[in-house]
Parts: C-alpha cells; structure tokens; sequence
C-alpha cells in the first residue's frame, strides 16, 4: 500500500496587528479527528496508507511567534522524518498568508523543509487559502498547488478533496507535476474580489478554461494585503505535467484581464464612510436587521479586534436598539465578573490590544449577562440603548448561533455591527440591509493609510 504524509498549519496574518500569535491560539486535529477530514478521507478511500501528524489551525491573527512556528514545525514533520524514504507523496493543509516572526512566509519554510526531507522525487500537493501571498520559491517547491475559489469561503472541503485527489493520480501516474506562477501585480483587500458577481466571478469562471494540454489545476489568488511583505498581491497559479504552454498563454491572458479591469475590483456590496454608515443603518432600523461591519477591524483578517473608533461614533449620533458584537477586551471581561449582573458601573472599553485602537468611556453601563464558554469568557453591557458583547479572547461572530450561545437574540435588535469585512454567509442571508464602513485599523480597506516598511506591487 503506498504511504502519504499528511499535515498542516493554518493560520492567515495580520503584521498590523501588534499581538502576536501563539502555539496556543491553534486547535490542533489528531489521530482520527485528522482522519476524518475531508482531504485526509479522500486519500484514505482511495487506498492509501495515510500517515498523518498534525494539522493546527487558528482564527486570523497577528505574526505568529518564532519558537512557536518552529514547536510546530518539530511536531508536524517528526513522523516524515522519522521514515522519510516510505513516503510517495506529501500532502499539506496550509494557508499561504502566514507571517513568522523573523522568517516571513512560513508555508515557504514548512515546503522547503519538507522537501529537504523527501528529496526532488516526492511530489508535494498544497491546499491554499484564496487570499494566499503565494511565492515563487513555494511554487517552486510544491508540485501541485491549489486554492478556493470562493470568497466568501464555501468550497474548503472541496478544495482539500481536489488536492488530495491531484496527489494520489501524481503518484498513480509515477509523474512529478509542477507549479508555475504568475503575478498579476496587483494588491488588494480580499472585500474587492468576491466570487458571487463582479469580476471575480469572471475570473473564477475563467479558471477551468486555463485547465487544457498538462495543466491539472489553476487558481487565482487575491493575495493577503496586511502583510507588510514585498511578497503580498495577486497571482495566477497553475500546477500540471509537460510544459503547459497552452495554459501559461491563458494564464497570462487572465493576468492580462485583471489589469485591464483592475478598476472594477470593487467592493460588490455597500462601502460608506463610517459616518455614512450610521446614517444609512438609522434610516433603514426598523424595516428589517441593519448589519454594518467594522471593516479596518476585521478579526476574520486577523485585526485586534479592540477597536471602539465606532462605538464612538454611534454613541456621538445617539443610536439606539444596536448590538456591537463583539470588542474584544480581556481587561473589562475580568472587571466585570466582579460584579452580578444588574449592577452598574463605569468602565473603558477598547485599545488594549493596539495601542492604535480608540477606547470609549461607558459611564454607569448595566452588565447584562456574563457567560463562560470554555477559555472564553463574554460580558454584555448595556449602554444608552446599545448593547455591548465583549470576548475576552479574539473571536469572530459569524452567525446568530454564536450570539445564542452567549445570551442573545439577534432578534431583539434593529441594527447589528460585526468585526469583519464581507459578511459570513449566514449573517449576509439574515440581513435584509447591510454596509461595509471604511473605518481605520489594522485592516483599513484605504491601503495607502497603512504605515508599510515594504511596497510590493501596485496597490488599490
């Protein structure tokens, strides 16, 4: 039976988030959770024996830590390394916008050693993040490549089955498949190429006409735009066996489209100024849930996630009848359990995290509720008719179920404002009205507003 090592780190970065991340901000899957995953499932149906290590992944977040990168690194590859020779192939569950702290792309670290191990007869198979920064030295490394389509996400499992099959008819066909790049130049928020209309929907319908004569699989890639690295932007990927020459000719062509039209990489939904976005969110309450995102402080991008700079705002228009969900402060949390629900006090809220981030001064704000969910802990405060969920670890609110889980009805409000930039597929279906404001942060969608110390390629 022909062997397969399987493993995985996943995780996309925000360098404009000051908090770095952790070993301990990743879920790890082992054992038979890893098993049962959707790529690792597909090689073990076909019949391969799959030796699996680890696949750790984490919310968006901020550079991850040197020793902790290299703790994962150890973990993950010991059992190739521990019988290199066996493997047939090598199959990795990543990212493509990991920022290690004095390495940079850590996929390109993790192929590198990979294939250090295995040797240049082993082909190696990547799963990636549509929003990777991929380089040429990890498409150099890696003989298949391949990335979602979707944005927002909706084809992860399907993406991982695709890889794996790609690997497994590599190894049946005894061919070593490679990966050529192709930067398109460009670098943008991932909010101005989404997959459902617009010109990202002409591209990803593009894609499968770039797969003819040895090309196996093509992806486009917007790239990761908040990491400050010369690497960061747009490419073209396609992984194949021969030369490929028919698809490199319509793999530039899609390069050649997306600047042509890089003026039509827009938002496909409502952005606003965040001014204009309270106004658009008063004028609309009350004939069906106003859902407004916080976009510079995007936590599914990996921002801090502490930013009051629009609660500020509302409170300064006197809107009522809003849930914020959620600000993200560990030091008001831990104030809180002090206190029994009822009670009222004065608190500051915000910029605890980013030094950047503005604070608010909630003066005798009522606790509402306090729950506990494992390592997570939330307090709701209410406050001149807005209410205040507050995590005391970075989390995403993706959908009402979240919000259940920690006391409340997404019903009992009019207007809702999240920390994300495009909405999750659950909120955007809940939302009869919605606006993307253009507030300042570690993901401000302004990308001339970024202090950068490298400029890749050209920025929109």
């Amino acid at each position: 039976m022909k062997k397969i090592f399987a493993a995985g780190l996943s995780q996309e970065s925000n360098s404009y988030n000051p908090l770095k991340s952790t070993y301990d901000d990743f879920y790890i899957y082992r054992g038979q959770e890893l098993r049962q995953t959707p790529g690792l499932a597909a090689l073990i149906d076909s019949g391969f024996d799959v030796v699996q290590s680890i696949w750790a992944r984490a919310v968006p977040g901020g550079t991850l830590q040197f020793a902790d990168f290299m703790r994962f690194v150890d973990e993950m590859l010991k059992p190739l390394e521990h019988d290199a020779a066996s493997f047939e192939g090598v199959y990795l569950i990543l990212h493509g916008a990991l920022d290690v702290e004095h390495i940079g792309s850590g996929e390109m670290f993790i192929a590198a050693r990979v294939r250090e191990i295995v040797g240049p007869n082993v082909p190696i198979a990547a799963a990636l993040d549509m929003h990777a920064n991929v380089t040429f030295t990890l498409a150099d490394t890696c003989n298949i490549i391949y990335g979602y389509r979707t944005a927002p996400h909706i084809d992860v499992a399907e993406t991982h089955v695709r890889t794996a099959n790609l690997l497994a008819r590599a190894i049946n066909e005894r061919v070593l498949p490679q990966t050529q790049i192709f930067p398109v130049g460009l670098t943008m928020p991932g909010e101005n190429m989404m997959t459902s209309s617009g010109i990202g929907h002409d591209i990803i319908e593009f894609l499968p006409q770039i797969e003819v004569n040895g090309v196996w699989c093509a992806s486009y890639f917007v790239g990761m735009a908040w990491v400050d690295s010369y690497r960061n932007g747009a490419n073209v990927v396609i992984s194949g066996v021969g030369k490929m020459q028919a698809g490199a000719v319509k793999a530039q062509r899609l390069v050649q489209f997306a600047n042509d039209n890089k003026d039509d990489f827009k938002y496909q939904g409502l952005a606003l100024e965040p001014e204009d976005a309270i106004a658009y969110a008063v004028r609309h309450a009350g004939l069906g849930l106003v859902i407004i995102s916080d976009s510079a402080d995007n936590v599914t991008a990996g921002a801090a996630g502490d930013n009051a700079f629009l609660l500020n705002l509302f409170l300064q228009a006197g809107v009522e009848n809003t849930l914020f969900a959620a600000i993200i402060d560990p030091i008001l949390v831990e104030k809180a359990q002090k206190y029994n629900i009822g009670d009222v006090f004065d608190v500051q809220i915000g910029g605890v995290i980013d030094k950047n981030s503005h604070k608010a001064d909630l003066c005798k704000s009522i606790i509402k509720k306090i729950t506990h969910l494992d390592d997570l802990v939330s307090c709701v405060l209410s406050y001149r008719g807005i209410d205040v969920l507050v995590f005391n670890k970075r989390r995403p609110v993706f959908t009402k179920e979240v919000l259940q889980a920690h006391g409340l009805i997404l019903s009992d409000y009019e207007i809702l404002v999240v920390k994300q930039g495009y909405l999750s597929p659950e909120l955007s279906e809940a939302a009869a009205f919605s606006a993307m404001a253009l507030t300042p942060g570690n993901c401000d969608q302004k990308l001339e507003r970024l202090e950068t110390s490298h400029r890749p390629t050209e920025r929109m």
